[in-house]
């Protein structure tokens, strides 16, 4: 029925890919690529430019261009476009127009981030517990007659099953398991449910993930991504107006008098929980160093900045691409000043005990397959293929905003 290809070995690894919303944008996110939709760190080493932190290593310092030497009119240079270095995803480098980013494709992840941090791949999380081990004890393993599946709550949990079907009807010809879609109401409930072994397979969202490893012995394995161009997830931007003379990189956040930078919500993720944590790790403490205003959204963010209401903001870099294109700011009078590493979407995960047999067809029916031509690209924005990641190595940019939160792996910590 669908093309049979390997795509086992695109990023193979070992076995192993919150606190409030931390599933990623508020509600003004409804693109989907916050990890909160079912569709949706980096752990490198620095030896391509980017930092252990989860950003991208550029800080908008003397060496890419963004310092504040004069650019001939009294201006400092970050605020002269024509000076910013000719942007490389590989090796990006800041300042640069959020035109230069889009045009590039650099809202989001790509395959080329997913191989390099395999290649840099980490030996352990750096936060809370490693993915369980399928125990070698026959006794302990699982080998149900009907397989039960769970995606990522949404309003409607039945609103996937028909499109998922695909991929359902897969993981019954490779497992010779029938499988049912169980609708669940809550990140919470869907935990506890693979906790107790009642549940088997999930797709979990981006923050409920480490909740899952920790508290329900699930096996992360798998994201979906665009079969296309390879793209996944989205990115914390930075951003301020081209002729702010005072903001040419994150550390120019902590000048005095205060800044006065919006933060989308206080739940938010990208809007505001990761820029605390991440931020951190670069010197700037929000509050601290700067003033700090709740927004309300990351479209709300965008336009402030765009409106100089507002000095500088984090935003989900697939969020202010959406206010972009709906033509509400012109990408050529803001700037992006700092971005992080790509945050994953949502993990497709089994429960540890599941026999070894029934692991292996469940990774062959994400793995093996093509669905780019099925409903499921045509629902997840044209991610139709799956493939398979390392827990500790992707999610590493979650675990490090969910330590700098001091997160307790307890399903009441996590949210609806």
């Amino acid at each position: 029925m669908f093309e049979h290809v390997s795509r086992r070995r695109v990023l193979a690894g070992t076995t192993s890919l919150g606190a409030l919303a931390l599933a990623g944008c508020t509600s003004d996110s409804s693109d989907g690529d916050d990890g909160s939709d079912g569709d949706g760190s980096d752990g490198s080493d620095g030896s391509d430019g980017s930092d252990s932190d989860g950003s991208d290593g550029s800080d908008g310092s003397d060496s890419d261009g963004s310092d504040s030497s004069d650019g001939g009119d009294g201006s400092p240079d970050h605020t002269d476009p024509s000076t910013y270095p000719e942007f490389d995803p590989a090796d990006p480098q800041f300042p640069q127009l959020a035109s230069t980013l889009l045009e590039a494709g650099f809202e989001t992840g790509t395959m080329a981030d997913l191989e390099r941090m395999r290649k840099n791949q980490r030996d352990e999380p750096r936060y809370g517990n490693p993915v369980a081990e399928t125990p070698d004890d026959e006794g302990k393993l699982l080998n149900p007659d009907t397989l039960e599946f769970s995606l990522t709550p949404t309003e409607d949990p039945t609103v996937y099953e028909d499109t998922l079907r695909p991929l359902l009807d897969n993981i019954e010809k490779e497992t010779g398991k029938k499988v049912n879609y169980a609708s669940l109401d809550s990140y919470a409930a869907q935990v506890e449910a693979m906790r107790s072994e009642r549940l088997h397979l999930a797709g979990f969202s981006t923050g409920s993930v480490p909740y899952a490893v920790n508290i329900a012995n699930a096996v992360p394995f798998s994201v979906q991504i665009d079969g296309e161009g390879g793209s996944f997830g989205y990115r914390l931007w930075l951003i301020t107006q081209v002729d702010n003379e005072e903001i040419g990189k994150l550390q120019d956040l902590s000048g005095k008098p205060k800044q006065n930078v919006a933060h989308a919500d206080p739940s938010s993720n990208s809007g505001n929980l990761a820029p605390r944590a991440l931020f951190a790790n670069q010197g700037v403490t929000p509050e601290e160093d700067y003033k700090v205003s709740y927004s309300g959204g990351h479209q709300q963010s965008s336009l402030g900045v765009a409106n100089d209401d507002y000095e500088a903001a984090p935003v989900c870099s697939t969020c202010i691409a959406r206010v972009i294109r709906d033509g509400q700011i012109d990408p050529d009078k803001i700037k992006c000043i700092w971005a992080s590493e790509p945050f994953p979407t949502t993990a497709f995960s089994y429960v540890n005990t599941l026999h070894p047999d029934i692991q292996e067809g469940v990774r062959a029916a994400f793995l093996d397959y093509d669905y780019q031509d099925t409903a499921i690209a045509e629902e997840f924005e044209g991610r139709g293929t799956w493939v398979e990641i390392d827990y500790a190595t992707v999610w590493d940019i979650i675990l490090q905003i969910q330590e700098s939160l001091d997160v307790t792996y307890e399903t009441g910590n996590l949210s609806e």
